[in-house]
């Protein structure tokens, strides 16, 4: 009897160990494989609060209606870009990349390692001055391609330093490279020339409308007619004024084709020196119908809200529930919103609220305004002390065949809204400015509607009722399944 106890719990144990080794082992292979499934097929669940590796709604409306093949190369081997040594940055636009070919069958994404294989990649070399690196992305359409370096996709503080960055803003860059490869007929920006514009200030700004699906040229409008598909017209920094009904021959009228092109559905951006602002009498007047006066040899200053020591760089503020304020209102639903600078500007005065016009209805509205910290300096004097705007927006609404169209007008207090500095950090939110007006007045639907994603600040946000499903999860399914197993092992002994 007693060697048949021994012989049953020695029966008995060796099945138990015998099971626990093969369920570890199971967890194991099955661990396993599924990491490598979803490596592979890419199956995660994006619980970041901005959804950063999602693919978002508005990108997929803005690519609706790209009908042509596109492909998407990338340097380096799926592992690399997904566990290599920047995958901490490569694996968003991959991952990016991957859903836009899952949505669209016109989309096609391939890896080919330029180190292994530098030949596949010579026709870009051909086409392009950009070296191309392990994480180099291509985007190519019909012969037609763009090159992007990984730091592209993303908004830096530095932008030397890719670790220096703090949002995703692949989904733009590589939906404005296939819109890039693929049109032919971009809606057109036009800067303005010959009245003593400094346009190499103006780099960046059009480098934004660029990569917001616009064809940047420039004209002289004394020569030139504006392009039928031109949707802004933008006058940098004049010095010199606009030609007006003084012109003999009326083929050179600048004014007057600037009002024409305003008649048309339009937006006219004017950015504006407090030193030149005298100058501009015909310029001037244009404006003040359309309510926006600027005020000559007058400029703003803020030692209290100022970025610099001599007061003059201050920070704009907002202007919520107002027709301007509507432009950035993505912005004023922040806890804390970016700063906006503006440095020098000249004081821009609103004549009028609402108007009514032969064309329609004309309302006025300031855009950034300064605290009422700020003081007036005019001709070097500090005068008044008070709230002014700094940057203001006119709109004319007009019903045709029961719809509304609109023209707009914005008036900027100094050129230096849109310069290099301001555009290019990611500290400031004047680029988003500028990009929200693309969006509010371009009648064709540009990349302003994609924003970029902040990362989270190491935490997952996920709401309640979220959590306490994955809590019933982890709770309730593992535990069910040792129970099931254990009430297998209990019934084959009880029958042994």
């Amino acid at each position: 009897m007693r060697n048949s106890i021994i012989s049953k719990k020695l029966k008995y144990g060796s099945l138990a160990t015998a099971f626990t080794i093969a369920f570890v082992a199971f967890v194991i292979i099955f661990n396993v494989i599924f990491t490598a499934l979803a490596e592979k097929y890419m199956w995660y669940i994006d619980m970041t609060e901005k959804q950063v590796f999602s693919l978002s709604e508005e990108a997929k409306d803005v690519m609706s209606d790209i009908t042509e093949e596109v492909n998407i190369y990338f340097a380096s081997e799926p592992d690399v870009l997904l566990t290599g040594v920047y995958s901490d940055y490569t694996r968003y636009v991959y991952t990016t990349a991957i859903q836009l070919q899952e949505e669209f069958p016109n989309i096609n994404v391939e890896c080919v390692d330029v180190v292994k294989n530098p030949s596949f990649f010579h026709e870009f070399y051909n086409t392009s001055a950009t070296a191309i690196d392990p994480y180099s992305v291509i985007v190519e359409s019909n012969g037609e391609i763009r090159v992007f370096s990984i730091a592209a996709f993303f908004t830096c503080d530095d932008n030397t330093d890719l670790s220096t960055a703090w949002a995703y803003n692949g989904e733009k860059r590589l939906i404005s490279g296939i819109m890039q490869v693929t049109q032919t007929d971009s809606p057109k920006v036009v800067f303005t020339t010959q009245h003593g514009e400094s346009l190499d200030g103006a780099v960046s700004l059009g480098v934004v409308f660029s990569e917001n699906g616009y064809e940047v040229q420039t004209a002289d409008l004394a020569k030139d007619e504006l392009p039928a598909d031109c949707r802004v017209l933008v006058i940098y920094n004049p010095m010199y004024d606009f030609i007006g009904a003084e012109a003999e021959d009326q083929a050179k009228n600048e004014i007057e084709k600037i009002d024409k092109f305003l008649d048309n559905y339009g937006c006219l951006i004017v950015f504006c020196d407090p030193e030149y602002v005298g100058n501009l009498t015909n310029l001037n007047e244009l404006l003040e119908e359309w309510g926006i006066a600027f005020t000559a040899n007058t400029t703003v200053r803020d030692y209290g809200n100022s970025m610099s020591v001599d007061g003059y760089t201050i920070v704009a503020q907002y202007v919520p529930d107002t027709m301007g304020g509507s432009i950035y209102s993505d912005l004023n639903t922040l806890a804390t919103p970016p700063k906006t600078l503006i440095r020098k500007a000249t004081p821009i005065n609103i004549l009028w609220e609402l108007k009514e016009t032969l064309g329609g209805t004309r309302i006025v509205s300031p855009v950034l305004t300064s605290y009422d910290s700020s003081e007036l300096v005019v001709n070097g004097v500090p005068e008044e002390t008070g709230s002014y705007n700094v940057v203001a927006v006119a709109r004319e609404s007009r019903i045709v065949d029961n719809e509304y169209y609109y023209s707009y007008v914005m008036a900027v207090g100094s050129p230096t809204f849109a310069g290099d500095g301001y555009i290019n950090s990611g500290a400031f939110a004047n680029e988003d400015i500028i990009a929200a007006t693309m969006k509010a007045t371009g009648r064709e639907r540009v990349l302003a509607v994609l924003n970029y994603k902040p990362f989270d600040k190491g935490s997952i946000t996920i709401t309640t009722a979220e959590a306490m499903k994955l809590t019933a999860a982890m709770t309730l399914i593992i535990p069910i399944i040792i129970t099931i197993c254990g009430a297998v092992v209990l019934i084959r002994r009880k029958h042994s």
